[in-house]
């Protein structure tokens, strides 16, 4: 089956874009969003949406604001979840989304898949998490050598974007991802990118003063598919318990061999697919 997938530049508010890719047929029942996480943009998903759209699926994958491709964040505005779910509502209210949505998560995207369960429910369907990150590592100390390791990343990224290696990093960037066409060339254009890097490590930073005033909860009242693979997702275990005890269906996978960003392609990504068709068939049972 031959995909077609559309790039678009998306208002979601006066004079603010984000991009977008748009993957097969937009009249489905099945609907998926991918958001990526820390210093990914919308081709991280490229494998996994392609390959639901392969099963019918309508599926999104989106850079979030101040990301490469997309437009800034607002003057004063800092970019923290809740902020970025507002912008994933716009997003879907301008492609005339009016199915329900299942939303994937990777990495720290799984706190914007859990504050998205209850900002904008009835209209998320189900989680699909993805390495991801857990409300509860936000009350923990490991947290913050996280948010010192992302902002240190950034910046000495954004140095070396500056200097004559730039251009060789980007050349020799390993393709983890399995990815050819215009989500590579965007995605290493990324990596090289000096405001991308830097808006990476300030958005880690304002999902941590976020979590300090304003805790997140798990959306234990929508089913959700873990797919696990580094100590990323660890509380996991207890997680998925809180979900069972609440009667809620869930299931979680152990991809053994798979690290964080090559899990997103072949042969791991066939069990994410695997995966969110099964949390369908729990939601329409």
């Amino acid at each position: 089956m031959t995909v077609e997938v559309r790039y678009q530049s998306v208002e979601v508010a006066p004079g603010r874009h984000l991009f977008a890719a748009l993957y097969g047929d937009s009249t489905s029942d099945k609907v998926v969003f991918f958001d990526p996480g820390s210093f990914g943009i919308y081709a991280d998903g490229h494998n996994y949406c392609l390959q639901l759209a392969e099963q019918g699926w309508f599926a999104i994958a989106a850079t979030r604001a101040g990301m490469f491709g997309s437009d800034p964040v607002p003057s004063g505005q800092e970019a923290s979840p809740g902020f970025h779910v507002g912008d994933i509502e716009r997003l879907l209210d301008k492609l005339v989304v009016t199915q329900p949505v299942v939303f994937a998560g990777h990495s720290m995207a799984g706190v914007r898949a859990h504050l998205a369960g209850h900002l904008l429910e009835g209209r998320v369907l189900g989680l699909v998490l993805m390495d991801a990150v857990c409300p509860s590592l936000m009350d923990t100390l490991t947290w913050t050598g996280w948010v010192a390791w992302a902002r240190g990343l950034g910046h000495a990224g954004a140095f070396v974007a500056t200097t004559a290696l730039g251009p060789l990093v980007e050349e020799l960037h390993p393709n983890n991802l399995q990815i050819e066409g215009r989500p590579r060339e965007d995605k290493l254009a990324s990596v090289s990118d000096e405001g991308h890097l830097l808006q990476s490590a300030r958005e880690v930073v304002a999902t941590e003063r976020k979590f300090l005033g304003d805790r997140i909860e798990a959306a234990l009242h929508l089913p959700a598919f873990f797919a696990t693979s580094t100590p990323i997702s660890q509380g996991t275990s207890k997680l998925v318990e809180e979900y069972r005890a609440a009667g809620q269906w869930v299931d979680r996978i152990k991809l053994k061999g798979a690290g964080h960003v090559d899990m997103l392609a072949s042969p791991h990504v066939e069990r994410l697919v695997a995966g969110t068709e099964a949390l369908w068939d729990a939601c329409s049972s």
